[in-house]
């Protein structure tokens, strides 16, 4: 599809004063970002029996995917500086096959060495296909609604991937692990076809003197990473609370509900409402932050995730559960769309991709710290009732940066 002619009469011929080249690049955007969370979140539902089945401990199972998220943290710089440079398509194409392959691998796999291994294809593709270079592509097309834009990005990443852990669990039950891991390889392969055939090669690539709608030439106030910039720091320090605590309740959750008795098809449901829930929700905060700011409606999250934290190691009954899944989906997608949206506000979009992957390490490195903490906390205690306890004080302490956050300026 020759996406470069959707537009001639220029941006905001299409819905809500954008462009149609905008909205059909977002629509793929929202594909790709949801292939990144749904190998997070397929696995899942079958940490229980592939550990079970294989003889691993937890913490065994832990240190592998970890192995891979730092592979993964290590390469999110270079995707978003590449998806700056290339275009979105060569870097979201390249992680969908990459993904794919390793997914095969996984299928396969009947020790801890090829877990490994499978990571070295896993993590980098990863780290192409997910969140950094599709909000690229987003950021630089729309040009009036980027909040609701990158509300829809991840509010339709959560509406499919709120499918995965009950469609995992379900073939989990059908097939085995195995089976449903090569399921999902296949859906990588086809994504990485359709990215390549529908995006233009130029579709959101950084350039120098381009031209605003208006006419005038844009001249962002940053374009290169603001290292010795406090905004960006306190930025950092409030993703490094966020993503210890959403990616640990991503990986555990369905095991914590299997451990309190629920079985694997419940479990898996209850955080898929969750995350069905947040894909209206991640919406409706993008909404927000064009009314407020990026930055105050982060506070709001960030306050709102602490309390959902509190409730998991309440004694509440099933009824009490999805009101918080309900009450923490909204939070926990409003947090993951307003990374974007608050380096956007903050610095301009001339270097977003490079700003975001630099973030991205942190974040991925709290994602690290996290599932090797809650994961020895089970296995130490027995359950995770202490690592909810722990994130509601790291919770509490990301506060901090981001009430500072409300208290200075963007770029100019």
């Amino acid at each position: 599809m020759d996406t470069q002619n959707l537009d001639k009469e220029g941006p905001g011929t299409g819905p809500l004063g954008e462009s149609w080249r905008a909205w059909i690049a977002l629509a793929v955007g929202v594909l790709a970002v949801s292939a990144h969370s749904m190998l997070h979140y397929g696995i899942s539902p079958l940490m229980k029996t592939i550990t079970e089945e294989l003889s691993w401990s937890r913490s065994s199972y832990a240190q592998a995917v970890n192995f891979r998220l730092l592979l993964m943290m290590a390469i999110v710089p270079f995707a978003g500086a590449l998806a700056d440079r290339w275009g979105p398509r060569a870097v979201l194409t390249t992680g969908a096959f990459l993904v794919g392959l390793g997914v095969v691998s996984l299928a396969r796999m009947d020790t801890l060495p090829v877990f490994f291994a499978s990571s070295v294809l896993i993590g980098p593709g990863q780290a192409f296909i997910g969140s950094v270079a599709g909000s690229v592509l987003v950021l630089r097309l729309f040009r009036k609604r980027q909040g609701l834009a990158i509300g829809i990005l991840n509010g339709g990443d959560n509406l499919i991937t709120g499918m995965v852990h009950s469609l995992s669990a379900l073939l989990l039950l059908q097939y085995g692990w195995r089976g449903a891991l090569g399921s999902l390889s296949v859906g990588y392969f086809i994504l990485g076809v359709l990215i390549w055939t529908v995006l233009a090669s130029d579709e959101g690539r950084s350039e120098a003197g381009e031209e605003s709608p208006t006419g005038e030439a844009e001249r962002p106030a940053v374009t290169r990473i603001p290292w010795g910039d406090k905004r960006l720091w306190l930025v950092i320090l409030t993703y490094i609370g966020i993503y210890s605590f959403v990616t640990s309740i991503g990986f555990h959750f369905p095991a914590f509900r299997q451990d309190m008795g629920s079985r694997a098809d419940e479990a898996a449901w209850l955080y898929s409402f969750s995350t069905i829930i947040g894909g209206f929700g991640s919406i409706l905060i993008g909404w927000i932050s064009e009314r407020l700011t990026a930055r105050t409606t982060l506070l709001g999250v960030v306050l709102a995730l602490m309390l959902s934290s509190i409730i998991l190691w309440l004694p509440v009954g099933e009824g009490a559960l999805y009101g918080w899944a309900f009450f923490y989906g909204i939070a926990n997608a409003g947090g993951v769309a307003l990374l974007a949206l608050t380096l956007s506000e903050l610095f301009g979009d001339a270097a977003i991709g490079k700003i975001m992957g630099f973030a991205m390490v942190f974040c991925m490195g709290a994602t690290v710290v996290g599932n090797w903490f809650t994961a020895a906390v089970f296995d130490n205690f027995g359950g995770y009732i202490a690592a909810w306890q722990a994130y509601t004080v790291v919770l509490a302490c990301a506060a901090i940066p981001a009430f500072l956050l409300r208290r200075v300026s963007p770029a100019a």
